[in-house]
């Protein structure tokens, strides 16, 4: 008994694949369906960090910044690296009652990201700009934010991906913002994410009150982080 259903078994499946190999007639107004197939693969670890590309155009080397002339990048190797990002020059202002807001001086500043990975997992670009200490007097500024005004995100020509989008542009001194996050399935290859490029909106240091600080040259940190994923 047992025998006799795996014969049947054989001689079933056996009529289905003859079947199926049989050609059927196609009418003019039949459809058929096909398949495109495509495997993407990470690409090779790179040996060394990635070029800078200009802001502005980013199929040209990066030309240099003045405000910002020693700085030669993260040196970052990986499938997903932060490249570049820039110091910040706000220069030298009188001490007056009230507040104040002072334009940065760079003309190209910029962070510059490189998505290598064949997954498009995504990723986040977060900035946390801390307090600004005197580097004479030990006086801190932490009553402020900064402002990075209209960003200016760019990729080269060769790059089709789908752009990552901006998310905050004031930032309080001390804290952590999000400020350009890529969704899953864009941002990738290579972008340069330009700051203090629109004249009616500039990158600009905001300080709410100046009363009790002393003349001295103010230094924070700008804190950049960069995750695997979108946030």
């Amino acid at each position: 008994m047992r025998l006799s259903h795996k014969l049947f078994g054989g001689i079933l499946i056996g009529a289905l694949l003859s079947f199926s190999a049989f050609r059927q007639a196609v009418k003019a107004s039949d459809t058929l369906t096909t398949k495109a197939t495509v495997g993407l693969l990470d690409g090779p670890e790179p040996d060394g960090p990635n070029d800078i590309w200009d802001p502005y155009d980013p199929d040209d080397p990066y030309p240099g910044d003045p405000a910002d002339p020693d700085n030669k990048g993260t040196g970052s190797v990986g499938q997903l690296t932060l490249d570049y990002v820039s110091n910040l020059r706000f220069g030298s202002h009188e001490i007056r009652n009230g507040g104040l807001t002072a334009t940065a001086l760079n003309t190209h500043a910029m962070a510059q990201i490189t998505d290598g990975r064949g997954n498009g997992a995504g990723w986040t670009l977060q900035l946390r700009p801390d307090y600004l200490v005197g580097e004479q007097t030990g006086s801190v500024i932490g009553d402020g934010y900064l402002y990075l005004g209209s960003i200016m995100i760019r990729k080269p020509s060769t790059n089709v991906s789908s752009a990552p989008n901006v998310k905050a542009t004031r930032i309080p001194l001390g804290q952590w913002e999000n400020i350009v996050t890529a969704p899953v399935n864009s941002g990738k290859s290579v972008w340069t994410i330009g700051f203090n490029q629109v004249e009616s909106s500039p990158t600009t240091l905001v300080i709410n009150d100046l009363s009790g600080l002393k003349a001295d040259h103010y230094v924070g940190s700008l804190s950049w982080s960069l995750t695997n994923a979108p946030t």
